[in-house]
Formats: structure tokens, C-alpha cells, sequence
């Protein structure tokens, strides 16, 4: 089919600049066939430090977003609306594993009711794998409300895990150092004068002693 084909093409020109992409499939209800309906890419970056601060772009593909299918299913409450991506951003000369993917469900009454306005958020840890999905609609119950709108509003972002503070090792160290010292400063010889140095004292008091008996 010819979205297949632009997407693959999509990919293939990102990959040769050196960003990552993630493809953004949907479908409503359980049976239906899975469509891709966005990209999203993210700046060039090396996979091992993705940082926090990385924007993505949201590019739909408005062909395949199937509004108008959704919003024929969006009035009855029990239809679920499917979101998936793949487990892995796409760089260049890495081939995408497609049996695994990370998906969510949520209501198809609570996006067409929220005028097809949401955010998606893509969770990846450091290396580049995504680790979670969700998704927020303004809308907290359906009502049977129905839309004029024709496309998705929708707001992307990705969340990198936060690197903590690297320990200070230094400073550590000298305090170890200053605690060894002081144990090493207590631990010494405490005795008195006379028991430390008796060995010497005692021949010249016996000298002294014989020298004023023979007198």
C-alpha cells in the first residue's frame, strides 16, 4: 500500500541524518488491522545519553488518522481505541523488530468527545527503548457528546529517565582518611613515662644505688 511506502521512505531519510524515529499505529476496537498514523522523531542524539530536554516532532500522517471512522464508534462507551509503538527507536543501519511493540487502550468516547484533542507521552529509558505510553484527554467521563473536528489535535513528548547526582568520591575518600587518622592518633601508646621507659631507668638508678653504698 502507498502509505507504507512513504512511511518507509520517511524513515529512511531520517535514519540517513542520524535521528531516531518512532512510528505511531492506532485502531479502533480489538479485531481491526493496525494503521500507522504519525511519526515521531527525535533530534540526533546518541542512544547510550539520550537527555531529558530532547523535543520531538509530531509529524500525522492525515490520511491515515481515520477520523471519521472513529467518530462513528465514538458514542458507544464499551469501544476501545488503540494506540501502539514499537519498542525501539529507529536509527540508521538498525533493523526494527515489529513483533514488539508497547501499546495502550483507552475509551474511543473520551478522545471524540475531547474534540480529538489529547497528549501523548512516549516514556524511554537511556538506551533508547521505550518503556511506557500514556495518554491524557481532557475529557474524565463520556456524555454522548459528538465533534465537528476532522483531524487529531495532539501534543507529543518523551520522557527520559532523570540522571541523578554522581556521588562526590572525593570527599568521601577524605573522610575516610581523616577517620582512619583519628582512630590511628587514639590507638597510641598511652602509658606513662616510667612504664615506657623503665628498661633504661633502672641501670642507672642500680649504678646510682652501688656507687653510694661504696661511699
Amino acid at each position: 500500500m502507498w502509505y507504507v511506502l512513504i512511511s518507509f521512505l520517511l524513515e529512511l531519510v531520517i535514519c540517513q541524518h542520524g535521528e531516531f524515529i518512532l512510528g505511531v499505529e492506532h485502531k479502533f476496537g480489538a479485531d481491526a488491522d493496525w494503521i500507522r498514523r504519525a511519526n515521531v522523531i527525535l533530534p540526533s542524539i546518541k542512544q547510550s545519553s539520550l537527555p531529558a530536554h530532547n523535543t520531538p516532532q509530531y509529524i500525522p500522517i492525515s490520511s491515515n488518522e481515520n477520523v471519521e471512522a472513529l467518530k462513528s464508534i465514538g458514542g458507544k462507551n464499551d469501544t476501545l481505541y488503540y494506540i501502539r509503538v514499537p519498542h525501539k527507536a529507529v536509527e540508521e543501519g538498525e533493523q526494527l523488530d515489529t513483533n514488539s511493540y508497547v501499546s495502550l487502550v483507552v475509551r474511543a468516547c473520551s478522545i471524540v468527545e475531547s474534540d480529538l484533542t489529547h497528549s501523548l507521552n512516549i516514556h524511554m529509558d537511556s538506551t533508547g527503548y521505550v518503556t511506557g505510553l500514556s495518554m491524557y484527554s481532557p475529557v474524565e467521563e463520556c456524555t454522548g457528546k459528538t465533534t465537528s473536528a476532522t483531524s487529531f489535535n495532539t501534543h507529543c513528548s518523551v520522557s527520559f529517565p532523570t540522571v541523578g547526582a554522581s556521588p562526590d568520591v572525593h570527599t568521601f575518600i577524605q573522610m575516610k582518611e581523616k577517620e582512619e587518622k583519628k582512630k590511628s592518633e587514639e590507638s597510641q601508646d598511652k602509658r606513662s613515662f616510667l612504664a615506657k621507659y623503665w628498661m633504661y631507668i633502672l641501670p642507672v638508678f642500680l649504678l646510682l644505688m652501688m656507687s653510694m653504698g661504696g661511699q
